[in-house]
């Protein structure tokens, strides 16, 4: 069997979005104010399960040294006609394996996680930390009040995620609506 071709190896879970939410940070504003909405997911199942060190040390002795994640989220208005409100756009966060040389790590490979906001990679304490880092995913909104007006309204938030093919792992997509959330502006 090819070194590049371990999927057949491996049985992950299937892939699946959890904890959809969209948390405003009030639920009243001034028409001159700025709604401040998070939108909030977690990835769980096979994408998870695969995250571990053993699936890391094979992938980097293989040469398959980043996972891609390539997410887009959007805050709409609720109902048929709803417009899009604001969107994240198409952004990637990157997990790279490296070998690291740092003793107070538990494994040789370990990974950095490479924000979409390009700031400095992450360097997880442990494997849960790791986890959490790649594949739980919190975004700010920010939009004027005035673009929606006077009264109450509805949002929802949508997201979609898809990840690529590597030597451990078949690519994949999935997409997610959260419930919606009613705020009201004076």
């Amino acid at each position: 069997m090819s070194l590049m071709n371990r999927r057949s190896e491996y049985s992950w879970g299937k892939t699946m979005l959890t904890d959809l939410s969209l948390i405003p940070e009030s639920r009243e504003y001034k028409l001159d104010d700025a709604i401040r909405i998070n939108l909030g997911f977690r990835v769980i199942g096979g994408l998870r399960e695969s995250f571990i060190p053993d699936v890391w040390t094979v992938a980097w002795e293989d040469n398959d040294k980043m996972v891609r994640l390539r997410l887009e989220a959007s805050l709409r208005r609720a109902g048929a006609t709803g417009g899009k409100l604001a969107t994240t756009g198409k952004e990637v966060r990157r997990a790279k394996f490296y070998w690291s040389r740092d003793p107070d790590l538990p494994y040789r490979i370990w990974p950095a996680i490479i924000h979409e906001d390009g700031s400095a990679p992450i360097v997880p304490l442990n494997v849960e930390d790791a986890k959490s880092k790649f594949l739980d995913v919190v975004k700010l909104f920010e939009i004027p009040a005035s673009t929606l007006g006077r009264g109450s309204h509805k949002m929802i938030g949508s997201v979609a995620i898809s990840w690529g093919r590597r030597s451990y792992l078949e690519k994949g997509s999935l997409s997610g609506k959260t419930p919606p959330v009613e705020i009201k502006i004076d």
